[in-house]
């Protein structure tokens, strides 16, 4: 199974982004992203969910809650269609992911190639597979529409697995 480990923020961004997210879906542009808004730091192939929950746990309890600017809007130009939002790379954030996937190296699963170090590209996914009628005008929209930037406290840890069911919560302190 894949399990997608989050950085999840604090309810007040939760809100701003789903209202960007309702534009969108209201406008004609579907969503079919995680309705957690999050930046994802790991993925993983593996069988071993109380292992990867105990190492997700551990790795929560060695980080505090901190602050990152979502300024920029991208898309993946895969057969997906992604709309981002992406944050400002901070060393703050890069240091996060580094020490989860230093932490996880002796963790019996498989990361998936995009996540590690020398290709992580973080970004908050708002709308995925998304036909190209539906990704150009979302564009657009958000051209007319967001205002950037977006402060976002990261505040919680949590996997989900494929086809997106939350499994863990964890509270960063």
């Amino acid at each position: 199974m894949n399990y997608a480990i989050e950085l999840v923020f604090d309810d007040e961004s939760q809100n701003i982004i789903n209202e960007i997210r309702k534009l969108l879906n209201d406008n004609g542009v579907h969503d079919e992203a995680v309705k957690l808004n999050h930046i994802s730091i790991g993925d993983y192939f593996t069988y071993d969910i109380e292992g990867l929950k105990s190492k997700v746990l551990a790795f929560s309890k060695m980080i505090k809650p901190f602050e990152i600017s979502l300024c920029s809007v991208g898309t993946f130009l895969t057969d997906e269609n992604v709309i981002f939002i992406e944050p400002v790379m901070t060393e703050e954030l890069k240091n996060v992911h580094k020490e989860f996937i230093d932490f996880m190296s002796d963790f019996d699963g498989e990361l998936n190639q995009y996540y590690s170090i020398d290709k992580w590209m973080p970004h908050c996914t708002i709308a995925i597979r998304l036909s190209d009628e539906e990704l150009f005008k979302g564009i657009k929209l958000l051209k007319r529409n967001l205002k950037l930037p977006i402060k976002a406290k990261v505040e919680k840890i949590d996997i989900i697995n494929y086809p997106f069911n939350q499994i863990l919560i964890a509270d960063i302190k």
